[in-house]
């Protein structure tokens, strides 16, 4: 098996999932970092401006760009020998992904050129604004991640790599597709250490770091849907001719699936011990800290509004096709079974939301 798109060098994900830094950078890495995330910020704002998006948005756009390509060249290490490294499940192999202990200077050169890829790609592609913002913001809040708070020590060792060129992708859809993976894929991880995080606070009664942990991945969550959208930015015919192919046989072993993608996982697992840690319903909760109760339903809003926005893009990629996995003696489509499980999603989170959807799933 090899990779969608083998010229895109392999990207190393860490190992223990957490993508915040533990040491602070070296100096002239903290200011590429700063100047990165205001420019992000910047762009974020201006996306956002009540008189709509113009020519400041398209200048913020640019400088967000040349400030996250100067931080990624400025964080670059010497590679890591990705040969070495084994796939832990297919889609990594198919996404062009390996896993492996990081320290914080590898994980802030790994982390700075994904998302200088995604950035770079989006200024190109027809995404929402809205999605172009949560993308961005999302952007900004993983670079703030990575400078842990005052009083963290500078990383000892700084090994910048000399004459390294770094890639630049191309701007074909395959290449979106990877891409903007390996950028969902880092939210995931994200989100999935915010909502531990919240879940680890709930239970043992603090307060404060279970609501900003909460409000932390609301961001990262919104994040991963803006980038799940960006992914999909192709018409229905040239995702069928270009990218669903390569994730089928004969151009994988296996049919490749979503399901099976470790990170997403990671996230799914935190949110299902984040509900049985909190299982006071929205009324309950709102009766004794109406903002962390807001705050829980503004993530489980956005989870639902993910699954939702799922179907939205297969249904305009594949319509009512079945899904690479189901085989061809599956009576319903992909579209279907999406549908089954945002409801089923629904139904967990309805007792806890302020606006919890009645939708119940027969004979489930």
């Amino acid at each position: 098996m090899s990779a969608a798109c083998p010229d895109i060098p392999i990207v190393v994900l860490p190992e223990n999932n957490m993508v915040r830094g533990r040491t602070r950078p070296a100096a002239p890495v903290r200011g590429a970092l700063t100047a990165a995330t205001d420019a992000l910020m910047r762009l974020h704002g201006e996306l956002l401006n009540p008189a709509g998006a113009d020519d400041a948005a398209r200048k913020a756009m640019d400088t967000a760009v040349e400030e996250t390509d100067r931080l990624a060249v400025e964080a670059m290490v010497v590679p890591m020998n990705a040969a070495a490294l084994k796939p832990i499940v297919p889609n990594h192999e198919y996404f062009g992904v390996r896993t492996a202990p990081l320290d914080d200077a590898r994980l802030v050169s790994e982390v700075t050129t994904i998302i200088a890829r995604t950035l770079r790609d989006l200024r190109n592609a027809r995404l929402d604004l809205n999605d172009q913002a949560y993308e961005i913001h999302a952007m900004a809040k993983i670079l703030e991640g990575l400078v842990p708070p005052d009083g963290a020590v500078t990383q000892p060792d700084w090994s910048p790599a000399e004459d390294q060129t770094p890639y630049v992708p191309g701007n074909d859809e395959l290449t979106r597709w990877v891409i903007t993976h390996h950028f969902y894929f880092v939210l995931n991880l994200a989100a999935a250490d915010a909502v531990s995080r919240a879940a680890t606070g709930l239970a043992d009664g603090d307060r404060d770091t279970a609501f900003d942990a909460i409000q932390e991945s609301i961001a990262y969550v919104r994040g991963f849907t803006a980038a799940m959208m960006h992914s999909g930015d192709m018409s229905a015919p040239c995702y069928d001719a270009k990218v669903r192919p390569t994730m089928q046989p004969p151009a994988v072993p296996t049919a490749l699936t979503g399901r099976t993608q470790p990170e997403h996982k990671a996230f799914r697992k935190a949110m299902r011990n984040l509900v049985t840690v909190s299982p006071q319903s929205f009324a309950e909760m709102m009766a004794t800290d109406p903002d962390l109760a807001l705050a829980r339903d503004a993530l489980l809003e956005a989870d639902l509004q993910d699954i939702e926005r799922h179907i939205s893009v297969t249904a305009a990629l594949v319509g009512d096709d079945r899904s690479i996995v189901q085989g061809e003696t599956s009576a319903v489509s992909a579209v279907s079974v999406l549908r089954t499980m945002r409801h089923s999603r629904a139904e967990l989170y309805r007792e806890l939301m302020r606006s919890g959807d009645p939708v119940t799933l027969i004979g489930a």
